[in-house]
């Protein structure tokens, strides 16, 4: 005898009950998760975009502030400049290059004496060397300075710098010809007519001298050059450690270019010369495309630099079409940004330098300000 009794399950209405709340769950699940990672990932880029931001000012604004540092009155140092076609022009503390190859961000060069105190090395005062001199003499108490100087390798230029020639200071820079032994260092006479003008009998009897610094920075946004990985979709700013083989080589960019930070999109540099009289408080007071020569923007008169970066995010928003338009850091200048959103998150970084070099060469040469 068998007996048939009531079988558990599940009925059709149950089971699409189920159904419809799990789907309901997973959706909101999926959403949250997907919305979380979408905050991530924004989150990520604006912090590596702040980063970039960050380095790159840091570098910029801590190379400006040693601007001309060793350079002499005018803010040049006379000799050989390490530039072909130029050989009887000084090479300057600081050059502004507005729109650089019609680019529309600026560079910025700067030139100094090595702040590393350690390179540095004083002149024999026993050897009053002629102008046209062949070498570099050092004191007794510096044995080893002179070996750090080669005609081939990043030290192949010396730089010396005296306190006061003729009531001002004065810089001058030779090129490395050989191998520094001892005290002496082998350089090419100088000859040029701006240099003899410096130098008109012999070089001072006491000079500091050291290796040369002669930088630059940039915006590369163009990838069709073959030159680093900058472009239109990856804006780079670049750094240019030696500018002397830079300029032999044809100009910047070149391949030996350093990356400083990514998705900075541009640069803009400002120039304020306070000791024309003016005041830095007024925005008609800067000026853009600075360039220092003896019959233009004088060094003793600058007093500050400001420096404007822009960065962006590398990857575009994937939820907002329109975050951010380029932006225009200097609305003086011939350089027009196009207004069009295009997905990126954008940050502005701004800050004035004092050109601390440049003031204290008018405090030398036209006494108290």
């Amino acid at each position: 005898m068998r007996w048939y009794g009531k079988k558990d399950g599940f009925t059709l209405v149950e089971m699409l009950i189920t159904v419809v709340l799990s789907t309901l769950v997973s959706v909101m699940i999926y959403t949250v998760f997907i919305s979380q990672t979408q905050a991530f990932r924004a989150q990520a880029d604006m912090g590596s975009m702040q980063q970039n931001l960050r380095v790159g000012m840091e570098m910029l604004t801590r190379d400006i502030a040693s601007a001309g540092f060793g350079t002499g009155h005018d803010g040049g140092s006379w000799g050989d400049s390490g530039q072909s076609g130029t050989s009887s022009n000084p090479v300057y503390a600081l050059n502004v290059r507005e729109n650089l190859g019609g680019a529309g961000p600026d560079a910025v060069e700067v030139f100094m004496m090595d702040p590393n105190r350690s390179t540095w090395a004083l002149t024999d005062m026993n050897v009053r060397q002629a102008c046209g001199t062949s070498s570099i003499t050092f004191h007794a108490d510096y044995p080893t300075a002179a070996a750090q100087y080669a005609a081939t390798g990043s030290r192949n230029r010396i730089m010396c710098f005296a306190p006061s020639v003729r009531g001002r200071p004065a810089s001058f820079i030779w090129a490395v010809n050989g191998v520094g032994s001892g005290q002496t260092v082998p350089v090419n006479s100088n000859s040029q007519a701006d240099y003899l003008a410096e130098c008109p009998n012999n070089l001072p009897a006491m000079m500091i001298c050291g290796p040369p610094v002669y930088v630059a920075y940039y915006i590369d946004k163009n990838d069709a050059d073959g030159k680093g990985i900058g472009g239109p979709a990856l804006p780079v700013l670049y750094y240019v450690p030696d500018l002397f083989a830079a300029n032999l080589a044809g100009g910047y960019p070149t391949v030996d270019d350093i990356p400083v930070a990514l998705g900075i999109e541009d640069l803009q540099v400002q120039v304020c010369e306070p000791g024309l009289g003016t005041d830095c408080d007024l925005a008609s007071s800067w000026s853009f495309e600075h360039d220092l020569s003896p019959s233009s923007v004088l060094w003793h008169n600058l007093g500050a630099v400001r420096v404007m970066l822009t960065a962006r995010t590398i990857r575009q928003d994937e939820n907002r079409s329109s975050v951010s338009t380029p932006i225009d850091l200097d609305s003086t200048d011939t350089y027009s940004v196009a207004a069009t959103a295009d997905g990126f998150h954008r940050r502005v970084a701004r800050t004035e330098v004092a050109i601390r070099n440049a003031m204290g060469t008018w405090q030398v040469t036209k006494g108290n300000w």
